[in-house]
């Protein structure tokens, strides 16, 4: 029977979550090192990993914003800095970013993340939204976020630089 702990990441998993991120999304997708550094130390409690027999296996990052109704592209950016948005008093949960190792995945790890950090962040934190995005492609994720009462907010068109520049479909829930 596997061990499982999730955790809050700390800098000395970056190889591991960097691992995750290369070998869930495709070059042109994957974020940079120094973004998940940043994503570390600044909203440490936003940012967890998920050990399978003490070994990282899939992790999920997230940042506070401001709410506003109008849905900015631009604060969707892959590589943005976590500093020019997030906000502890915020009161939208943006969720970044999730993967899991592919030898793991279809065992509910991604699903047990995303409730994890659901159920710390909102203890924590005054959230009253929660926000991301999904490629149109992704339909074992977008079946995650629907069946956790996430709707189609708005679409940003040829967003991923994924091969095929498919749409990103903005998902909100609010709380």
């Amino acid at each position: 029977m596997e061990k499982i702990f999730i955790r809050n990441a700390t800098i000395k998993d970056i190889e591991q979550i960097m691992e995750i991120e290369h070998e869930s999304f495709c070059e042109t997708v994957h974020e940079d090192r120094s973004v998940f550094r940043d994503r570390i130390s600044t909203f440490p409690d936003g940012f967890l990993v998920l050990e399978v027999d003490e070994s990282v296996c899939g992790y999920i990052s997230s940042e506070i914003w401001n709410y506003s109704e109008e849905i900015r592209e631009d604060r969707f950016d892959l590589n943005h800095s976590i500093s020019t948005v997030h906000s502890t008093t915020g009161s939208e949960l943006y969720i970044s970013s999730i993967g899991i190792l592919k030898k793991h995945r279809r065992k509910g790890y991604g699903k047990l993340l995303f409730l994890e950090l659901s159920r710390r962040i909102t203890e924590k934190y005054n959230i009253s939204s929660m926000i991301l995005i999904v490629s149109v492609q992704w339909t074992a994720a977008k079946k995650i976020y629907e069946n956790n009462g996430f709707k189609e907010a708005s679409r940003i068109h040829r967003f991923f630089d994924d091969g095929t520049h498919s749409d990103a479909i903005v998902m909100r829930k609010y709380l």
